[in-house]
């Protein structure tokens, strides 16, 4: 088995690729809404998770900066 095929076999190799990928989907699906940094893509992670938690739309809008129809789309 060679080394590169050894690395998918490592649970850290394939955690920290899988945070990678999902890195580049949020950064990519900012990017198609308009926004041009990485900061939005946070922005939109952190606001996942609080929808996620449970915590109501209109607070999770107040303190990210994300409007009630954007935090609607991540929740489709």
């Amino acid at each position: 088995m060679s080394k590169s095929e050894n690395l998918w076999l490592d649970d850290k190799f394939g955690l920290a690729y899988d945070n990678e990928i999902m890195q580049k989907k949020m950064i990519n699906t900012a990017r198609n809404w308009g926004y041009d940094d990485g900061a939005k893509a946070k922005e939109i992670e952190i606001a996942k998770n609080l929808l996620k938690d449970g915590i109501p739309i209109e607070v999770v809008s107040r303190n990210t900066g994300l409007s009630i129809e954007e935090l609607e789309n991540l929740t489709d």
